[in-house]
């Protein structure tokens, strides 16, 4: 995608526009992991900041382009005196419904770039043949007591090996055809370079080898992010059905005047909108008890939020199950949710 010039973006300062049209300048029509760090970043490096945060809310909102030092001021003393009643600030930080994680994921956020099994130059072939056996690793660096790189052992370099005719040693069982990226590399960027040589080395900033990425690695990694993030799609698609079934338009204003729809709400907005009595009953829910309700709906909300941003720890056991015993409840409720002619969930 085109990025403007510099000069450009610093043009951007003081002007007011949707963030459908901050989008555009950058050649983008929605926010994903792609558009959103790319126009930070380039608003970051110009001293630039948007107000309220193009990360959140509709696209058709409107935002301020400012410069950095006076933001905080004027989160501080902007919006009019309904809203400051009726937004709760734990909403600010939210990112808007059905955007993906807004931080960009770098190498360093793999597990797998803290930590690499290695062999000395003076071990034998024999060695590290039966470490790559025993641990099921298709590649093995040959790193030296003073952490120099001597290359890499591979299955496909054993064989090459032995097809040429060449002493069996380690020294002669060692590839230098392989590739080595910064821990503070952006990930997708390296994702070709690991799908055509099957793995990266990982250079530390103090410039060793700190680990190594594969794309067995890849795959898990994908599946750990995935899982969390998908549950969490479905329970915000059948929370918005459920609600938007019983909630119309004057129910959704007693808690945020400017939306229309359950469809435009937050979770912190759900949670105020079922945290009424009267209102609760127009959802007919009669064996769930309320206020168990929206306390669930809360840790919910906060592990959305933490989900939201790649570079968040790992989910416990415990917030996994809560996205599940979640979803199920809602399933309960709303039952034909995705299901189409042929069957398959969308």
């Amino acid at each position: 995608m085109p990025t403007p010039d510099d000069a450009t973006v610093k043009g951007l300062e003081g002007a007011s526009l949707p963030i459908r049209g901050l989008l555009s300048l950058w050649g983008y029509r929605i926010r994903d992991h792609a558009s959103v760090p790319q126009i930070r970043l380039d608003l970051t490096n110009a001293g630039l900041n948007t107000v309220p945060d193009f990360a959140a809310g509709s696209l058709d909102d409107e935002v301020a382009i400012l410069p950095i030092a006076h933001e905080r001021d004027t989160v501080a003393n902007a919006g009019d005196a309904d809203d400051a009643t009726e937004r709760d600030p734990a909403d600010d930080s939210e990112e808007a419904v059905g955007v993906f994680p807004q931080a960009a994921m770098r190498v360093y956020d793999l597990p797998c770039a803290h930590r690499v099994a290695s062999i000395t130059p003076d071990e034998p072939l024999s060695a590290a043949m039966g470490r790559m056996a025993e641990h099921g690793y298709s590649q093995l660096p040959v790193i030296d007591t003073s952490g120099t790189l001597h290359g890499v052992v591979t299955w496909a370099s054993i064989v090459h090996m032995h097809a040429t005719g060449r002493k069996t040693c380690l020294a002669s069982a060692i590839t230098s055809e392989y590739e080595i990226v910064n821990a503070s590399a952006h990930l997708l960027p390296v994702l070709p370079v690991i799908r055509t040589h099957e793995f990266v080395l990982v250079r530390a900033a103090d410039g060793q080898v700190s680990g190594i990425v594969t794309s067995a690695d890849l795959a898990g990694e994908f599946g750990a992010v995935a899982r969390p993030f998908f549950t969490l799609g479905e329970i915000e698609r059948r929370l918005r059905r459920c609600l938007g079934r019983v909630y119309d338009e004057a129910d959704v204003q007693k808690v945020h005047k400017k939306k229309m729809s359950v469809d435009e709400m937050m979770f912190g907005e759900y949670i105020r909108l079922l945290d009424n009595e009267e209102r609760w009953g127009k959802l007919g829910w009669p064996l769930v008890d309320r206020a168990h309700f929206i306390g669930l709906l809360g840790r919910v909300k906060d592990v959305r939020n933490t989900v939201m941003h790649f570079n968040a720890p790992s989910l416990k056991a415990e917030q996994l199950d809560l996205l599940d015993s979640f979803v199920s409840m809602l399933r309960l409720y709303d039952p034909d949710y995705g299901v189409t002619s042929m069957g398959w969930a969308t």
